[in-house]
């Protein structure tokens, strides 16, 4: 399956969605491109748009190769292979890092719309797609955390083996997962960049 860009990888998700009956559900998106999809699903699904803030912890040389992730409360989830390519100096580095991104964006973003509480709430966890898993196990250890009723992590595309990690700890509804999963944007036709302007521009629409 390949999507013509966010927007309709966001619709086909929110269809995808619908009969879960969520009611008015919290819909965090993972900056940057994961909120242009939440944004989609926010609206279809009757529900309101946030941000969680989570960052990759990438390899010596190699950032897209996910070691981990750090999440808004600082925690820090290593993948179980982290140490066979990095030391533990390079893992606290590269953390500390990533967290100070996280710092700048939580100022950013929550300036334009306050953060929304969790507790009690459903809360649908989108991004664009999910190569290693390690990014979204971080933004569901930060939204585990604030006790919502109910989680479901929602994707387009996905690698087999991270939704299968993904399923102990929530719902998952995954469009798309090619036993041959290559890079996330190889699955859309329009994958360009997201900005961190668009993404406050979205925010405010949803705070107004």
């Amino acid at each position: 399956m390949r999507f013509r860009d966010r927007r309709h990888a966001g619709a086909l998700l929110a269809e995808a969605l619908k009969p879960l009956g969520l009611e008015r559900p919290v819909v965090l998106g993972i900056p940057r491109g994961g909120v242009v999809v939440a944004d989609e699903v926010a609206r279809r699904l009757g529900g309101e748009l946030d941000v969680v803030l989570v960052r990759k912890v990438g390899a010596p040389g190699n950032p897209e190769f996910a070691l981990g992730a750090v999440g808004e409360r600082g925690e820090l989830v290593l993948k179980p292979y982290a140490l066979q390519y990095a030391d533990q100096s390079y893992l606290e580095r590269e953390a500390a890092r990533q967290k100070e991104v996280i710092r700048k964006r939580a100022e950013r973003y929550r300036r334009v719309r306050p953060k929304v509480p969790l507790q009690g709430r459903d809360v649908v966890l989108v991004d664009d797609g999910i190569a290693t898993g390690a990014t979204m196990e971080a933004a569901l250890s930060v939204v585990l955390a604030e006790e919502p009723r109910r989680v479901v992590v929602a994707v387009p595309v996905a690698s087999p083996e991270a939704v299968e990690r993904l399923k102990d700890r929530a719902e998952v509804v995954a469009l798309s997962t090619p036993p041959d999963f290559a890079a996330v944007g190889a699955y859309y036709l329009d994958f360009g960049e997201v900005t961190d302007e668009e993404v406050e521009a979205l925010l405010l629409q949803w705070a107004a």
